[in-house]
């Protein structure tokens, strides 16, 4: 089970010798498909992907089941019909659809699709259309005969499945979520809720070396000495 972590200090701890050792470092990033929030927390993201010093790699993975679509209903804070909800869901749905189809051409501009919508809909607060989506895939240089196609197929279908599952698998009960993983230390992932910025990432990947580390240094002390000797 991940551990979660509410908060953390922006404040960072320098692990000794950090760097005699190979660590990679996956992190997930659970997101609305609207957030606004959510688009600065994949900025912060980026930013931190292309700061640091150590090797990263990451995924935005956008969900829309019900618990976290109802968690972002009352983050809005404003009174909804159950008309205006159910085409807000399944807005939701078409942008994940959206999303999935466009990485398929790749993931740096899938990225680039994703956060352009959720800059318009979301930050910019304008209403949700089919036909706007799809102008935005052309402006990102999306192949849109072939979005469109792999936009109603059965592996995109199957890939938003997939999300949902690990989702689930990882707790996940509010957008945004970080969850991160260091191949050390695979067994467990360090899961953050809120403060997901660049300083706090760097901060908790130095804080997960810490035991990687001292695992490693008490597994190779326990190894026996050899010594080579002439017969």
């Amino acid at each position: 089970m991940a551990q979660k972590i509410v908060q953390t200090n922006s404040s960072k701890k320098i692990t000794p010798d950090a760097c005699k050792h190979k660590h990679v470092f996956e992190v997930f990033l659970f997101v609305n498909p609207f957030g606004d929030t959510c688009l600065n927390c994949e900025e912060e993201v980026l930013k931190f992907v292309q700061q640091t010093d150590k090797k990263v790699y990451f995924r935005f993975i956008t969900t829309s089941d019900m618990q976290t679509f109802n968690n972002y209903i009352k983050a809005l804070d404003k009174p909804l019909s159950l008309a205006d909800r159910n085409s807000l869901y399944l807005a939701h749905q078409e942008v994940c659809k959206g999303y999935k189809a466009a990485l398929l051409q790749g993931n740096k501009v899938g990225r680039e699709y994703l956060m352009k919508i959720q800059d318009y809909f979301g930050r910019q607060g304008n209403p949700y259309s089919h036909e706007k989506m799809l102008e935005i895939a052309q402006s990102k240089r999306l192949d849109t005969d072939m979005w469109l196609q792999d936009f109603h197929s059965d592996l995109t279908q199957e890939s938003i499945v997939a999300d949902a599952k690990l989702a689930r698998q990882m707790q996940i009960s509010a957008n945004p979520t970080v969850v991160v993983f260091d191949n050390i230390n695979y067994k467990y992932g360090f899961k953050l809720e809120e403060n997901i910025t660049l300083e706090n990432l760097e901060y908790l990947t130095d804080q997960m070396m810490i035991p990687s580390e001292e695992a490693i240094d008490q597994e190779m002390n326990q190894q026996p000495i050899l010594t080579c000797i002439k017969k």
